[in-house]
């Protein structure tokens, strides 16, 4: 794990693959992965999917807890109700948010070297100088068209 520096575990979680990934192979998460997406398998896009859902329904789930809480006052049940959403909540979001951030970190490791071949880069295989290739291609300027006269 690396060190924590997001106010959550989830957070952490999810910013440790992207730092892992950035000292290990160069490569900047939120850079690269709008373009991955679109190079990654349709199987490998529902698993994570499906992962990315299951985290939205945890981080809902904790925000009904929220909800219940200003009812307690008005209605015991509430409270009891409120707590035991948090602690569900708390643990779904710690495990969607560990299968998420594992699932990110192991389609860039796997799938690097895909991208980079629609790029038309040379390198192989997953590596600093293949992660430095794609991202000084990602991160170019876009070509400025000339205007039309």
């Amino acid at each position: 794990m690396e060190r924590p520096e997001r106010p959550t575990w989830s957070g952490d979680r999810i910013h440790a693959a992207a730092v892992r990934l950035d000292r290990d192979a160069y490569v900047n998460l939120l850079t690269v992965w709008p373009h991955l997406w679109l190079v990654l398998p349709e199987e490998i896009r529902g698993d994570i999917g499906r992962a990315r859902a299951a985290l939205t329904r945890a981080a809902v789930l904790g925000g009904w807890a929220l909800l219940y809480l200003p009812l307690a006052w008005w209605w015991w049940p509430a409270a009891p109700l409120a707590a035991t959403l948090v602690v569900i909540s708390a643990r779904r979001l710690r495990a969607a948010s560990d299968i998420y951030a594992t699932l990110l970190e192991a389609s860039v490791r796997l799938h690097l070297t895909d991208l980079a071949d629609k790029m038309r880069i040379e390198e192989q295989p997953m590596s600093p100088p293949l992660g430095r290739a794609v991202m000084r291609r990602l991160s170019s300027p876009a070509p400025v068209s000339e205007p039309a006269s």
